[in-house]
Parts: structure tokens; sequence; C-alpha cells
């Protein structure tokens, strides 16, 4: 567990933890030099619980040296990476032992719900489940062998957003150990950059339907948020490492294609929003778009995307014509609901 100025919300993960069904289990709480009580509270925990264990940084690293430090640590069979601002079921652990025991699989997923509180009362105004179902799987759970299923898979989920985060996850350690595998020194992707590196070297997976952690989103800064320069650079690197392994693997059909194609004009657009949010000028935007349209990926993804739903016709179809001026209101209307109507506006980018 990395920590770094969650104080008002780690007492509240390392509670799900120590009232666990399950006994057997390390918590490894890694400090990245905090500048507020993140570390008193974690410290009282290790302090009445043995099983939790406190290591300190020097200095501030970054939350992916944080996650380095925890591997480095670690010492059980299966590694999970959770973040100290979240809520999990007291079964988690439970449901996941019990899996991993009767099928130790490299990779197991589990379902979760995105919660949008209120950032005074706390109270949930908004709540997004990502599951197995919204795979079109009727079972509680799916395991594979299979190279393609397991291939295949991963694009599923990335397409509802349940392949890029690190802490819907159980990694074997071995796996990761065995190929010297780290949390890259990048902002805002280096979750999904580990999970494809760890993908590489996946031979069994299982999904499961039960949804066991709780993302709370509460205005807080989150460790891996916060002002991002290079965003939309960092987007399309995102992009590029899953169509490569896709290719690699001779799975990147118009399915894959699709939803990459998706992701690529979804950030093509939240950077245009985040543009004018920094005050940048309407030619400047303009200029920018037109520079990306050059751009080989741009050519590429232009191909692909989906004609399927209102919202990829309102927000994402212009850019992909090249109808940057449409684009740009759009992107204004987007910024203005961000800023005023913030739940609407949490609701909408929900929609693919």
């Amino acid at each position: 567990m990395p920590t770094y100025g969650v104080g008002d919300y780690i007492g509240d993960a390392l509670g799900c933890l120590s009232m666990q069904t399950y006994d057997n289990f390390e918590v490894i709480i890694v400090d990245d030099c905090s500048p507020d009580k993140s570390g008193e509270i974690a410290n009282s925990f290790t302090q009445r619980d043995d099983r939790f264990f406190y290591v300190k940084h020097s200095e501030n690293k970054g939350v992916s040296e944080a996650r380095n430090t925890g591997i480095e640590h670690a010492t059980g069979d299966y590694i999970l990476f959770l973040d100290p601002d979240d809520l999990y079921e007291r079964d988690l652990l439970r449901v996941c032992a019990a899996v991993l025991e009767r099928n130790p699989v490299d990779l197991l997923v589990y379902s979760f719900t995105e919660d949008y509180r209120n950032y005074e009362s706390g109270k949930i105004e908004y709540r997004k489940c990502v599951s197995l179902e919204q795979m079109d799987y009727d079972d509680d759970m799916v395991t594979t062998s299979d190279p393609a299923t397991i291939h295949k898979m991963a694009m599923q989920m990335e397409a509802i957003t349940m392949l890029g985060y690190p802490w819907n996850k159980c990694y074997k350690t071995s796996v990761i150990k065995e190929h010297s595998l780290i949390f890259q020194q990048i902002k805002h992707v280096e979750d999904i950059l580990f999970n494809c590196d760890f993908l590489d070297y996946t031979t069994s997976l299982t999904v499961l339907n039960d949804v066991l952690y709780h993302y709370r989103n509460q205005g807080q800064a989150r460790l891996t948020g916060g002002a991002i320069d290079d965003y939309f650079k960092l987007q399309k690197i995102r992009v590029q490492r899953i169509y490569d392994q896709q290719q690699q693997w001779k799975t990147c059909d118009f399915e894959a294609l699709g939803t990459l194609s998706k992701i690529y004009f979804r950030s093509f657009q939240s950077a245009m929003v985040r543009q004018i949010e920094g005050g940048i000028k309407c030619d400047d935007i303009l200029k920018w778009c037109n520079a990306e349209s050059e751009t080989e990926l741009y050519q590429e993804m232009k191909k692909y995307l989906p004609d399927n739903s209102k919202t990829l016709k309102f927000l994402y179809k212009p850019l992909a014509q090249g109808m940057f001026g449409t684009a740009l209101k759009r992107a204004r209307i987007m910024e203005y609901t961000k800023h005023h109507f913030p739940g609407i506006f949490n609701r909408a980018k929900q929609l693919r």
C-alpha cells in the first residue's frame, strides 16, 4: 500500500484489512515521505497487529517506486496493490484465497465499483459497477489457460476500464520477481504499462464477478492524479503499448482496434478540455489538433472509431473526421459542465 497525503482516508483502508475474514496475509505500507499524518496512522496499526509492516522512503520517490518497494519486501504467494484512499469488502482476501487455492492462476481479477462521493459529506452521489457481467459472461467466474482467450479477455477488460488498474488484481509473486517486473517512473499510465508487462508472461487467468473493491472518488488528490502536463502524450503511450501487444499476439482485430480508437479519441477530447482549463487560446488548440492529425497513430485510429453510440458521434466523431472547430465547441461544453455540474460530468464521462 503506497502512502502519501492520505491521512483522511488511510485509517478506513487499513481498518478494512484488519477486519478481513481471512488471516494469512501481510500488509506492507510504504510511506513515500507523506507530509501529513498518514505515517502515524499506519504505525498505529503495526503496533497492534503483527501482520502490518511499515516502510518509509528516505525521500519522496512517487507511487511507482513505492509499489516497487512493496514488491521488494513482499513474501506472499500473491501481491495486491491496494490504494490507501479506497475501501474493500471484508471478504476480499478470503474470496481471492479460496479461488486461488483451487486454481493458482497467474492473474486473478475481481470486480469493483467506482464511488463518486460528495467532497464534504462523503455521501455517494453516483456509483458505477465494473464487473465480469459487462464482458457478456453469464458465469460468476471465468478461468482460462488458453492464450487466445486470455488475449481476448484483456481487450474486453480494457473496454470497460477493468484492465488498467493495479488494485483490482492478485498477481502471482513468482511471475513478477522471475521477470523483474516493476512499475515505470512515469506518471498516470504506469499501472496499465505494468499490467501489459505482466500479461506478456500470463499463462492463466481468472476473472470474478464478485464486487470486492470500492474506488473512492471524493475529490481527493489521488496518488496517481494531479496536474499532468503531458497527459495526451502519456495516453498515446498507453494506446501504442496495447496496440503493439495485440499485434504481437496476432489478435489485433476490428474489435480490438475499435476499443483502442475509442480510448485514443476520448483522451484527445479530454486533452482539449484540459487545454481550455489551462487558458490555452483557441487558435493554439486548433493548431495542436491539426498537428496531431498528421501523426501515424491518428491516421490509424481514425479508421476504426465505432459509430454505435450517441456519445461517440457527438464527442469523438468530429475529431476523427478532422472537424476540430466543432470538436472544440463540444470540448467547451464539457469543460463548463465539469466545473459547474460535476455530478452530470462524472456520469457523462463514463459513457463509451
